[in-house]
C-alpha cells in the first residue's frame, strides 16, 4: 500500500497529476458538499455516502500525514467507547462491520452520522485486511490512477 503524499507522478494521466494529499482532499469535500445538500455533488441516500465515505478514509489513509490523523482520529471515537463500556475486544474486523452496518442500516434523518460512522469504519476495514481492505484499496487505486495519485 502506497502511503505517499510528496511529489506528484504519473504525467500520463487524462486529469494531470496531482498527489493522494489532492485527492482526499477533493473526495473529503465533496462528501461534506454531498452530506451537507449541494445542488450539484449528488450523494443523497444512505447508501452512497457509506460507499462514498469508505472509498475517501481509505484514500485518506493512504495519503498519510494530517489526512491519516483525521481517520484514525474519527476512528479512536467508538473504539475508546467500546473499550471503556466494558466489553472485550471486537477485533479490527468485528468494528468494521459494527461500523459499516451502523452506518447502512438504521433511517438516518441526517446523513453526517452514517458518513462519520462510515469514514470511521474504513480505517478498521484497512487494519483487518482481507477482503474488505482488498475492496477499498482496488478502489483507492483505481482513483488514482485516474490523476496520477496512485
Amino acid at each position: 500500500m502506497l502511503t505517499l503524499s510528496a511529489p506528484a507522478f504519473g504525467h500520463s494521466s487524462w486529469l494531470g497529476s496531482f498527489t493522494l494529499s489532492g485527492l482526499a482532499a477533493c473526495m473529503l469535500f465533496a462528501l461534506v458538499l454531498g452530506v451537507r445538500g449541494s445542488d450539484r455533488v449528488k450523494i443523497d441516500s444512505k447508501e452512497k455516502v457509506t460507499g462514498w465515505a469508505l472509498v475517501t478514509g481509505s484514500v485518506c489513509l493512504a495519503a498519510g500525514g494530517n489526512w491519516r490523523d483525521i481517520i484514525t482520529g474519527i476512528g479512536s471515537i467508538p473504539n475508546t467507547a467500546v473499550s471503556q463500556s466494558g466489553f472485550n475486544n471486537w477485533g479490527a474486523a468485528g468494528m468494521a462491520i459494527f461500523l459499516t452496518l451502523a452506518a447502512w442500516g438504521p433511517k438516518w434523518k441526517k446523513l453526517r452520522w452514517p458518513a462519520l460512522f462510515a469514514l470511521a469504519a474504513s480505517m478498521y476495514w484497512i487494519e483487518a485486511g482481507g477482503v474488505g481492505a482488498v475492496l477499498l484499496n482496488s478502489a483507492r487505486l483505481a482513483l488514482g490512477n485516474l490523476g496520477g495519485a496512485g
